[in-house]
């Protein structure tokens, strides 16, 4: 029989020790203000949510043109720090560990909310949003944005959280820089594959320069675009392998351009999560209909993933670890 108490050992990484094995996903609540500031309304969604040891706060975006639907939480200034630091102590108060995702949409923008024009790659489709055609963007621009990552983690550490994930997965920008199907660039950033994650490495090393080591840091890293010509699995476990010699704490997984709803069923992604687990030292966090127990148990205690996250159920119902746990404890 699978031993489900498994999910509720504790795991410690670096200074950070985690009262169980479930994660918060960073779905989107979209319940922001219009200018992406955090509301009483967020605030209290994030009081009810318990239940998981890692609460992982949906995406912030760095910059206005990388806002893809309204009422997202933004990091791009200093008057975001505020809000996030009241989020940060709920959580704290919650007996768990925080971290906020960042990200800059690219090519899947919004362009009628921001009102400017979408950048990505290279000027073509975004085959995951299928939005405008986007502006190229010059090296110049790709540094500036390089910037607004770090810059935003910085405010994620000021706002007393204890980590920050940036977000290359589900078609946003840093996947369209790792595809080949959204980079079709000839320089330092297109082409082969070490050219293709150089942006994503990048700022994953300057991140990790800029918070220092007692600030947890995680990617969430597509790790197959589930399309014809895309990054491959392969390709996604290589650049895992690079993201750990450049200082992650954690790896967080998913698919890359195309959103893992594509593929159908519970744990829908576990051949993908155990591929990578086998590739990495640091701890994994697995994603895709994980609500079973069993299943949920028997991945963790075969090694093959370290953190469950689940986010539609929690959406739905922000008590449903807690739930969960009650069950595990009661072995119903």
């Amino acid at each position: 029989m699978t031993n489900r108490s498994i999910l509720l050992a504790n795991l410690t990484v670096k200074n950070f020790t985690f009262q169980n094995r479930y994660a918060c996903a960073p779905f989107d609540i979209a319940t922001a203000s219009e200018d992406g500031l955090v509301t009483e309304e967020l605030l209290s969604i994030y009081e009810q949510r318990k239940g998981p040891g890692l609460i992982i706060v949906e995406q912030a975006a760095v910059a206005r043109q990388g806002q893809y639907r309204e009422r997202l939480i933004y990091v791009d200034r200093d008057e975001c720090i505020e809000g996030l630091s009241k989020m940060a102590d709920i959580i704290h108060k919650n007996n768990q560990i925080g971290v906020v995702q960042i990200n800059h949409a690219g090519s899947a923008a919004d362009i009628n909310l921001t009102g400017m024009e979408a950048v990505a790659p290279s000027a073509v489709v975004n085959p995951g949003s299928k939005r405008s055609v986007p502006r190229e963007l010059t090296v110049d621009k790709i540094h500036e944005i390089r910037k607004q990552f770090v810059d935003a983690a910085l405010r994620v550490k000021k706002a007393g959280f204890d980590g920050v994930e940036i977000h290359n997965c589900h078609g946003f920008l840093l996947t369209q820089f790792l595809s080949p199907l959204t980079n079709l660039r000839t320089d330092e950033y297109g082409g082969s594959l070490e050219n293709r994650s150089r942006l994503l490495l990048e700022i994953t090393t300057e991140v990790r320069e800029a918070v220092g080591e007692d600030f947890l840091l995680l990617v969430r890293l597509g790790l197959d675009d589930l399309l014809p010509g895309g990054l491959t699995l392969e390709e996604g476990c290589k650049v895992a392998e690079m993201l750990e010699k450049a200082g992650i704490d954690m790896l967080d997984t998913s698919s890359g351009i195309l959103p893992p709803m594509v593929l159908k069923g519970p744990a829908m992604l576990r051949d993908m999560i155990r591929t990578v687990k086998s590739r990495v030292n640091v701890p994994v966090i697995g994603a895709g209909e994980l609500e079973n127990i069993d299943i949920a148990a028997d991945m963790v205690e075969k090694g093959e993933v370290d953190f469950i996250a689940l986010g539609r159920p929690i959406l739905k119902q922000p008590n449903f670890v807690e739930e969960l746990i009650e069950k595990i404890k009661n072995q119903v």
